[in-house]
């Protein structure tokens, strides 16, 4: 912090030499004129009298100290804030994710000591067709169990206030163990997405004023700005990873995961499948038919996976699962499953003509069983691929040392 120069401490020192004179010459001179008056024209004695003024005086220096005390110490709670809220702006800018954000937020929220309890949820777009809420919060009993398809603030972004629990009419969701006191919900929007909800609960009745809420809406819209391009930023990072038809992630993803999985984990499994005889679909029904294919048995993978597990396109209609922390006892019966959902699973049409089912074929492979590092445990499945292919194809096949390399 900077430090005051020397001049400027004396300029103080003198100014406050100058007003304790100037505050002793306006009590001296009305304390004579008081005196004086009163020894002429009342008949009073002079303790009596010195008793009466006394009491006035410092009756009014109270009053008037009162007055000073509460000005500074607003003046002291609003430097505090605005510290505070300097402080968290700071860390926003910080944040290297949106969750981060949303973290933040909750954080700097809840260091307010307002309510007795605050949750944030926030939406997590794990991709087009999965999305989840998520909830911040340190509570043992949430306001509300909310369900996001039927939550007005994430259908229609409009704020909810609940200022006495016992008259007012609450939300649907509302929890029956919060039987008083006052709430409000306040929607995280970006456009006409809402992404984010404050909650904040207390136990006091019509708690929430102007100058509360008024508040808690600027440390919102202070991250709203800061949330949208965290978001913006990893969907642009997500499209450089992801294939582009069918959503999964692509190879160099795959093998950057791949190796992360390979320095932290004990052990896992990974499953390479191939799509039989995809040329044939190709030049009998066209590459469109071939794209849809693709992204129909993208999809039955993903069914067919736990949401542990990763998948992702190798190449052409080459696919990589990546099973953390399974044995090849487990990556097998994955593996079966997802081949025996592929031979069932119908085929869409392509300009009325119903492409036939599809069958697969899926080599197995383990770290550390049989690779101790990515491209070995890469080239390990791909021997038990081609071991599949040579079995007939539409079967799976475990690495064997056997098979060699």
């Amino acid at each position: 912090m900077f430090k005051k120069s020397p001049l400027k401490k004396r300029l103080g020192t003198f100014s406050l030499t100058i007003i304790a004179i100037l505050a002793a010459i306006a009590l001296s001179v009305p304390t004579y004129i008081v005196f004086d008056w009163c020894s002429n024209n009342v008949k009073l004695s002079l303790t009596l009298l010195a008793t009466i003024y006394s009491g006035i005086l410092y009756l009014v220096i109270v009053i008037i100290l009162g007055i000073l005390l509460t000005i500074l110490s607003k003046q002291h709670a609003h430097a505090k804030e605005l510290k505070n809220f300097k402080n968290f702006t700071d860390v926003l800018h910080r944040s290297s994710s949106e969750i981060e954000v949303y973290e933040t937020l909750y954080t700097f929220v809840r260091n307010m000591h307002l309510v007795n309890h605050v949750t944030l949820f926030y939406r997590n777009d794990r991709s087009v067709n999965d999305i989840t809420w998520q909830r911040i919060t340190n509570e043992r009993m949430p306001l509300c169990r909310m369900e996001p398809r039927y939550c007005p603030l994430i259908k229609y972004g409009r704020e909810c206030y609940v200022k006495n629990i016992a008259t007012d009419i609450t939300c649907a969701f509302q929890l029956p163990e919060h039987k008083t006191g006052s709430y409000v919900c306040l929607p995280i929007t970006n456009g006409n997405l809402t992404l984010g909800i404050l909650q904040l609960y207390t136990k006091s009745r019509y708690f929430f004023d102007d100058t509360i809420i008024s508040k808690l809406k600027s440390y919102i819209e202070v991250a709203k700005p800061i949330i949208s391009s965290k978001r913006t930023l990893h969907q642009l990072n997500k499209k450089a990873t992801t294939d582009k038809l069918t959503k999964l992630y692509n190879r160099s993803f795959l093998e950057q995961y791949l190796e992360n999985q390979i320095e932290t984990s004990s052990k896992l499994s990974i499953i390479m499948l191939d799509i039989d005889h995809f040329k044939r679909i190709n030049d009998t029904y066209g590459h469109a038919a071939g794209d849809e294919v693709l992204v129909v048995f993208s999809q039955v993978i993903l069914r067919c996976l736990r949401r542990t597990d990763l998948v992702a396109r190798y190449g052409g209609e080459e696919f990589v699962a990546i099973l953390p922390a399974t044995d090849t006892g487990t990556a097998m019966a994955i593996a079966e499953r997802i081949r025996e959902s592929v031979a069932l699973e119908p085929m869409p049409k392509i300009n009325n003509i119903q492409i036939p089912n599809i069958t697969c074929s899926l080599g197995v492979s383990a770290f550390p069983m049989f690779a101790t590092n990515k491209q070995t445990l890469l080239k390990t499945a791909d021997v038990a691929l081609y071991k599949a292919k040579q079995a007939g194809r539409n079967c799976v096949k475990l690495y064997m040392k056997e098979m060699g390399l």
